[in-house]
């Protein structure tokens, strides 16, 4: 008997332990589970507020970009309202523009219209403190309608310190929004809304809580449904969350996200029986746990683990589908431009070094010339994703305009003549001197015009014109560049085609000769100049292109800085200074330690994060110099923990990234990085950088004198004719890009197409072949100040 209790009370005791723990398993699993489901909700209710914000910044950035227009800075209706009617038909997203004056006075582009005076409308307070500003929908006074009004400042003169000379405003209907709402759903009877600053509905199946010519939509803050209020109270709080409240007398989930452009929210109502249903296998098993205890509890461990693995991978599929545009971009970058980092920063380091014979020297040269090739490349395929993503900025300076106009006309001159076709330059004779513009561009685009142009005309002739009408503002001129052809021309089909990207026209073989990026890129590049590519073509007899741009006269263009060749470094003055390289490549670590081990620096390596973290506790570094994406800590924890620290918050920290989109840069600011340094790490910059931020006196090594018997050095100077600072201008970057065999086949063409340059090409083909690059920037740089 007693053996016999003994095993009921150790298999009753047992029972109850189990079952115990079985049913705080349980709870534990149904609360996880349901957190689960609650959140792949709200990440509905993210991608549709997503869907509505992109469209959004999109229409900021065109009105923002019709602001920017030289005629509506005019501020003159009648020269204004042509092109604002000639875009309202273009661009199909807006019902009309309106064009308002400082005073209030609009008028817009909607026929028989009359001004109106629109100073108590929001849009026009917030534009007018220089705001691009998204209003609340309302029923236009023209349309009848509700639409929502997008309105950008005017600036006369760009100069956003002062007060706008006036506001543009579109407006779209909210079909949009109503079309991107109804497809947000979860189930039977679920439905989404959306509402304004105010709590009033932009979007309801409730028809009673919509805006009416005749009656205006009531604030839900202050609805009869309590749980109606509390929701949007929250809403107009601008909060985010999921949260279980009985809404028309039924309990159901509601989730919630402010969108980013306009001070509007997001809501879905799911009925809770919707989320919880999917809870019933895990209610049914958690039943048959209790109720077979020892036996079940191995199917309930395996259901449990089954259900939670599917759950987690329906999460990351999730995740990986929202950002997927973004990380593809970000990975390409990143994966193409981080093994270039090894390649250039070794071929950097080995080009210093003297136990190199010349055939050596000439291969580490071709590996450098190839790495900067191909960066390049990456760089020009890139350049079109910055621009599409809005984070592509023009880089303004000053030169001189004739003598950039001449050298983009001899490029193209020699190409024309060597297909035996005449190349025609006529310029204005009341062409500003100096313009400020951005020099880089301008050039990218003119000779990508002239280069179609030329490519595909196989007889006649290219003309480019260059004409000059100065404006009101004696400072500002209006340029018109314009390349006419005798070429193929193009048919109506093909103009609709040849602006976007990766599209060429013509046959087979011209179109094997590019990419189809240029003229893409030209498009986009221009319009950031606040302009556009004209074009006009006639099959068989030839093309026009032209594009306006209003630029500002440079009367200092002659004036400015150059660096000053002081020989190799080779230390610095002073105590020695401890740095720790973290990165998790160790080839990168490599490339920054192997430049500045040699200059007497104490470099100390970490391979992530955490040992960063600690190395610098140990070692007390002056300067760190991280990566951005790694394992177990990545470059944005550390940053901040750094700046967090007592003893560690006044170190130099360098954010190092192969990343070259600004929001990465601006994030590694904001956690604390006092700079950006780019992958691949350039030599030049890096020591600026150290120079600047150590305060650092460099040593330089002693130079030696030449020997006047070497054949390696360049022909004497005097007597030989230099080509136009242009084309030296252009060497010149070239011998900056690496690109040797682009600089020997430049020269080699100057010297067929005009005999009196054969010195001067004598010269540089001299030092070029040779891969006596530093010789020959002193060379180019000697003419250049001629």
């Amino acid at each position: 008997m007693s053996r016999n209790l003994l095993m009921r009370l150790i298999v009753g005791g047992t029972a109850l332990l189990v079952g115990v723990g079985a049913y705080i398993s349980y709870q534990t699993v149904r609360q996880a589970t349901l957190e689960n489901l609650k959140q792949d909700a709200l990440s509905r209710v993210t991608n549709k507020s997503q869907d509505i914000d992109s469209w959004l910044a999109l229409l900021k950035t065109r009105v923002e970009m019709l602001s920017n227009v030289g005629v509506v800075r005019s501020m003159d209706w009648a020269i204004a309202s042509p092109y604002l009617k000639a875009e309202d038909q273009r661009i199909g997203d807006f019902s009309f523009f309106g064009f308002t004056t400082a005073a209030g006075i609009r008028q817009s582009t909607v026929a028989k219209t009359k001004p109106a005076d629109v100073r108590d409308r929001r849009w026009f307070q917030k534009a007018m403190t220089g705001q691009i500003y998204v209003d609340d929908p309302m029923i236009a006074r023209i349309t009848r309608v509700p639409g929502v009004a997008i309105a950008a400042p005017i600036f006369k003169d760009q100069n956003s310190k002062e007060k706008p000379a006036g506001v543009i405003h579109g407006v779209v209907t909210i079909d949009r929004i109503k079309q991107v709402t109804n497809q947000l759903k979860y189930g039977d009877r679920s439905y989404a809304f959306v509402l304004n600053s105010k709590g009033e509905a932009i979007v309801h199946p409730n028809s009673a809580f919509m805006s009416t010519i005749d009656k205006p939509a009531p604030s839900l803050v202050v609805a009869q449904d309590p749980g109606l209020a509390h929701i949007a109270q929250q809403m107009v709080n601008r909060q985010q969350d999921i949260q279980l409240v009985k809404i028309d007398g039924l309990e159901s989930y509601v989730g919630f996200r402010p969108l980013t452009e306009a001070q509007w929210s997001v809501a879905l109502v799911i009925p809770r029986q919707n989320i919880e249903s999917q809870l019933q296998l895990l209610d049914g098993i958690a039943i048959v746990v209790l109720l077979l205890v020892g036996t079940l509890i191995g199917v309930l461990v395996y259901v449990q683990s089954t259900e939670q693995a599917q759950l987690k991978q329906s999460k990351a599929a999730a995740d990986s589908a929202n950002q997927a545009k973004s990380e593809f971009l970000s990975n390409m970058s990143h994966e193409l431009r981080t093994p270039l980092n090894g390649i250039l920063g070794y071929a950097q380091i080995l080009s210093r070094s003297k136990t190199w014979g010349k055939k050596e020297q000439d291969g580490i040269q071709i590996i450098h010339q190839c790495g900067t090739h191909l960066l390049t490349l990456i760089n020009d395929i890139l350049d079109l994703s910055k621009i599409e993503a809005r984070k592509f900025d023009l880089a303004i300076n000053e030169f001189h305009l004739p003598s950039f106009l001449q050298g983009v006309g001899e490029i193209c001159r020699i190409r024309a003549e060597q297909k035996g076709i005449a190349f025609i330059y006529r310029a204005d004779s009341d062409l500003p001197i100096g313009i400020r513009a951005d020099e880089k561009r301008l050039r990218q685009v003119l000779i990508n015009l002239l280069g179609n142009a030329i490519k595909f005309t196989d007889k006649g002739q290219v003309t480019f014109r260059v004409q000059a009408q100065k404006l009101d503002d004696p400072s500002l001129y209006r340029l018109r560049f314009q390349v006419e052809d005798t070429g193929v021309g193009m048919t109506p089909k093909q103009l609709e085609k040849i602006f976007l990207p990766f599209e060429q026209v013509g046959n087979s073989k011209k179109q094997s000769e590019g990419t189809g990026l240029g003229l893409a890129i030209s498009h986009k590049i221009v319009s950031l100049m606040g302009s556009q590519i004209e074009v006009e073509s006639t099959l068989g007899q030839g093309s026009t292109f032209w594009f306006d741009v209003q630029l500002s006269e440079a009367k200092e263009w002659a004036t400015a800085s150059r660096t000053i060749d002081q020989g190799t470094i080779v230390g610095y003055e002073g105590k020695q200074r401890t740095i720790i390289v973290v990165d998790d490549r160790w080839e990168n670590r490599s490339v920054i330690v192997s430049l500045l081990e040699p200059l007497g620096f104490k470099m100390v390596e970490a391979q992530n994060g955490q040992d960063g973290w600690e190395t610098a506790l140990n070692h007390a570094p002056d300067l760190i110099i991280t990566d951005l994406m790694m394992h177990v800590m990545d470059g944005y924890q550390l940053l901040r923990q750094i700046r967090a620290s007592e003893t560690l918050r006044n170190v130099v920290a360098i954010a190092s990234s192969a990343s070259v989109f600004e929001s990465n840069q601006q994030e590694a600011i904001d956690a604390g990085a006092n700079l950006f340094l780019p992958k691949p790490v350039q030599a030049e910059v890096l020591l600026q950088i150290l120079q600047e931020q150590l305060n650092l006196t460099w040593i330089y090594e002693q130079a030696t004198i030449p020997d006047p018997a070497s054949k390696t050095e360049p022909l004497q100077t005097q007597d030989v004719i230099p080509p136009a600072s242009e084309i030296v201008q252009r060497l010149h970057d070239l011998l900056m890009d690496g690109d040797t065999q682009e600089i020997l086949s430049m020269v080699a063409e100057l010297a067929e197409s005009n005999p009196s340059m054969a010195p001067f090409s004598e010269q540089v083909t001299q030092l070029a072949a040779r891969f006596q690059l530093k010789q020959l920037q002193t060379l180019l740089e000697r003419y250049l100040a001629q």
